[in-house]
């Protein structure tokens, strides 16, 4: 392993010394095989039109426990010899009461570096919150509160409307991703602009924290060629609470794989995976908690992958003026 890779490595296992656990965004444990999720930096940085859904339960078992969806759709493009990504992300999460949706554009710039290539990404969108008020448990008639009861208050800010209330705000986030044949390394910031919205009330507020994600993995090459050891670390933090992950999968002869995460202070991962004919991934997860504050079935992941070439270039046809 260069010096180089080992230095990176070194200073990422720094950033894993203290810690504190939170969730942030979507947490997806195969961070390592969509870095789309949270870094637009590497939006088609296989160089590959690619297709993405990605599909994830937290906490089985739970009532109203975090369910989260994903999807994008990305591509290269080649401007006046230069290359470019686009891409369009979706995603979706339903926790408790709350739903919360954001749709972005993604563009990445792409340029040479050392043994691979560098991707600057911005995404730009829009991101919204429900609030399901109507499931609200209320003890009285209305908002009246009963005499004696601990839990709720006449003065509470937020009035019982019987219907969905809806927040929304402009959302941009950037990054930038280093990909070459045995190395990854991205560091991204979403929601750069921050935001804190409200529902119509000035009390009740939607806050959208700025995250920073730092990633990193190494392909190490086996004395046996059909074996690929990768080792792999996330960090995400917005500087009050922070997350790290420290993964490593096994990969034989470039198509199957399996391996396991730990989640600091929350779970050890199990990951398998396979590629399958014609540019096909499939990959699932269990989390198994570790916390003693969360007692669930654990947690279940999918994803899918399918990426191709786009061709774009009409094909030559052959005309003659014998046929009409």
């Amino acid at each position: 392993m260069k010096k180089r890779h080992l230095t990176f490595f070194f200073f990422l296992w720094i950033l894993c010394v203290e810690h504190t656990s939170a969730q942030f965004d979507a947490q997806f444990s195969h961070y390592m095989e969509v870095p789309e999720t949270n870094n637009p930096g590497a939006v088609a940085a296989n160089e590959m039109m690619n297709l993405y859904g990605m599909y994830r339960i937290q906490w089985a078992g739970f009532s109203d426990a975090p369910e989260d969806m994903f999807f994008s759709v990305d591509m290269p493009l080649t401007i006046s010899g230069t290359k470019h990504g686009i891409g369009l992300v979706f995603s979706s999460e339903n926790i408790g009461l709350f739903n919360n949706q954001s749709v972005l554009l993604e563009y990445s710039y792409k340029m040479k570096l050392w043994r691979g290539v560098l991707g600057l990404g911005l995404n730009i969108g829009w991101l919204s919150q429900t609030f399901d008020n109507a499931e609200v448990d209320f003890t009285g008639n209305g908002n009246a509160v009963i005499e004696g009861d601990d839990y709720h208050s006449a003065d509470d800010a937020y009035a019982y409307s019987g219907a969905e209330d809806n927040a929304n705000a402009f959302d941009v986030g950037f990054g930038c991703f280093y990909k070459d044949d045995d190395l990854f390394a991205g560091l991204s910031v979403s929601h750069l602009n921050s935001n804190t919205t409200n529902y119509g009330i000035d009390s009740a507020l939607m806050y959208v924290p700025r995250i920073f994600y730092l990633t990193g993995g190494y392909n190490i090459r086996l004395p046996n060629p059909f074996y690929t050891l990768k080792p792999s670390t996330q960090m995400r933090t917005d500087f009050e609470s922070s997350q790290i992950e420290l993964s490593c999968l096994l990969e034989y002869d470039k198509r199957i794989r399996g391996g396991l995460s730990y989640r600091f202070g929350d779970a050890f991962v199990f990951l398998v995976g396979i590629d399958l004919f014609s540019g096909l991934s499939l990959g699932y997860s269990y989390d198994l908690p570790v916390s003693k504050m969360i007692m669930s079935g654990g947690s279940h992941e999918v994803y899918m992958r399918y990426s191709f070439k786009p061709e774009f270039s009409k094909k030559n046809k052959y005309k003659s003026d014998r046929i009409l």
